[in-house]
């Protein structure tokens, strides 16, 4: 499965009331299908989480890879990727594709020890959902991509235009986002102008 260098982490929370499928479509279309979306919706049940999926899918590009967060029953039912917050046990089974979040040392140890695909780092810069908690920064960005190896590490945490370029310099295969696309008047413009932005 293909990894693309942004990745949008989606929840019906984020959107400002609009359907999340129709923002999730729009982001895809902006950049062409070049997108990883990782759906993380705590409050809606597996079946409801299904419906909003197969929505999405039935519209959205073909190169658009899709994976959920912390279901791995639900992943393996949909053929779709699985991500994996930090503390969540590793599961059983294969998936179409594999991810973990990482803070430091330890954890990145546990995402090699899981041979996962990619690993979002984080938290690089202050964002507005955590105002006034400074980021980990460039180094630790570095740091943690040197010990993660050939694994794709997807830098999160204030990724903007401006910020995106220097994760990408520091080691970060991609970046990952939510309110910067998902809460964005025109989230097909947001996605476009954020990947236009990364030097690839």
């Amino acid at each position: 499965m293909i990894l693309h260098r942004l990745l949008l982490i989606a929840d019906q929370q984020g959107t400002n009331g609009r359907p999340l499928p129709d923002v999730i479509v729009r982001a895809a279309n902006g950049v062409g299908g070049r997108l990883v979306v990782q759906f993380r919706e705590r409050e809606l049940s597996d079946r409801e989480l299904i419906a909003v999926i197969r929505a999405v899918e039935r519209r959205m590009p073909p190169q658009t890879v899709l994976t959920v967060n912390n279901r791995p029953a639900l992943a393996r039912a949909l053929e779709i990727g699985l991500h994996l917050p930090a503390a969540a046990e590793t599961p059983d089974g294969q998936y179409a594709l594999l991810g973990r979040s990482v803070h430091d040392e330890t954890e990145a140890q546990i995402a090699l020890a899981d041979d996962v695909d990619y690993a979002i780092v984080g938290t690089i810069f202050e964002t507005e959902s955590h105002l006034g908690r400074a980021g980990a920064g460039l180094e630790h960005l570095s740091n943690m991509r040197d010990l993660l190896g050939s694994v794709a590490s997807y830098a999160i945490g204030g990724m903007t235009t401006e910020t995106a370029p220097e994760a990408m310099a520091a080691g970060a295969w991609g970046v990952a986002v939510r309110s910067a696309i998902l809460s964005a008047d025109d989230p097909s413009e947001a996605a476009y102008r954020l990947h236009s932005s990364l030097p690839i």
